[in-house]
C-alpha cells in the first residue's frame, strides 16, 4: 500500500520548494529540488506511471526548447553583460528553473487525489466550503475543456466552416457550453445539499507521517541552501 500524505501538507511542501526555486539563482540548487520532486513522485504517486511519463516528457520538451532558444538567440543585453561563455550558464540556470518548477507541479498533481485535496482544504486549511467546492468543479472542468473544444471544432467543420476562423468560433462555442455547464452544475450541487452544514464523508487529519515528511523536507531544503553558501 502506498504511503499517503495529507494534501495540505503536500501543498505546503510544494509551495516551499517553489519559493526556493524562484528566489535563488543556481542550477545546482534547482537540480536538488528536482531530485526532491522525483522522490516525492516515487514514494507518494497516486497516478499511473504512464500519465507521469507523459507529463515529464512534455515538460522536458518545453525545457529543452527554452534552453536552445536562450543559448542560440540570447538577448543583446545578456550577451554584453556575460559574454558568450556566460550565455550557457544563464541558459542552464533558467531552463533548470523551469524544469524544477514543472517537476514540483507534477509531484503535487500526481501525489494527491482531488476529493481528498478539497476535503483537506476545508478541514485543515479552513477554506470556505463554497470556495473549496468551486475548486473541485474547476478541477473537473479541466478535463472537459479539450473534449468540448474538439467537439465544437468538429461540429463547425461538418457545417462547412473551415479556415483559421474555425478555431476562434470553436473556442467561443466551447466557452458558452462551459458556462452553461457550470450553471447546471451549481444548481445540481445546491439541490444535493452542498453547503457548510453538509457532513464530510472524507475525514482527514495530520498524521505522524505528515509531520516526519514535512520535517525531513524542510531540513533537506535548509541543508541544500546552506551548502550553496
Amino acid at each position: 500500500m502506498k504511503m499517503r500524505i495529507n494534501p495540505s501538507v503536500q501543498l505546503g511542501v510544494s509551495f516551499l520548494l517553489s519559493m526556493v526555486i524562484l528566489f535563488t539563482k543556481s542550477w545546482k540548487l534547482n537540480g536538488a529540488m528536482m531530485l526532491a520532486s522525483i522522490v516525492i513522485i516515487v514514494l507518494f504517486r497516486q497516478q499511473p506511471w504512464g500519465r507521469v511519463v507523459k507529463l515529464g516528457l512534455g515538460l522536458l520538451m518545453i525545457t529543452l526548447t527554452y534552453f536552445l532558444s536562450v543559448y542560440f538567440y540570447p538577448n543583446e543585453n545578456l550577451l554584453v553583460q556575460t559574454g558568450s561563455s556566460g550565455v550557457f550558464s544563464v541558459a542552464l540556470e533558467l531552463s533548470s528553473r523551469i524544469l524544477a518548477l514543472g517537476l514540483v507541479g507534477i509531484s503535487l498533481s500526481t501525489s494527491i487525489e482531488k476529493n481528498e485535496f478539497v476535503a483537506s482544504l476545508i478541514q485543515q486549511l479552513k477554506v470556505p466550503v463554497a470556495i473549496a467546492y468551486s475548486i473541485l468543479v474547476a478541477i473537473n472542468f479541466l478535463t472537459l475543456i479539450q473534449t468540448e473544444y474538439e467537439q465544437s471544432k468538429l461540429a463547425l467543420q461538418i457545417r462547412g466552416i473551415s479556415g483559421s476562423g474555425v478555431y476562434l468560433k470553436a473556442l467561443t462555442t466551447m466557452m458558452i457550453r462551459l458556462m452553461r455547464q457550470s450553471e447546471y452544475t451549481a444548481m445540481a450541487m445546491e439541490l444535493r445539499g452542498f453547503s457548510p452544514d453538509r457532513v464530510q464523508k472524507i475525514q482527514l487529519e495530520i498524521s505522524i507521517l505528515d509531520l516526519i515528511y514535512s520535517s525531513l523536507m524542510v531540513s533537506f531544503i535548509v541543508i541544500v541552501i546552506w551548502l550553496q553558501q
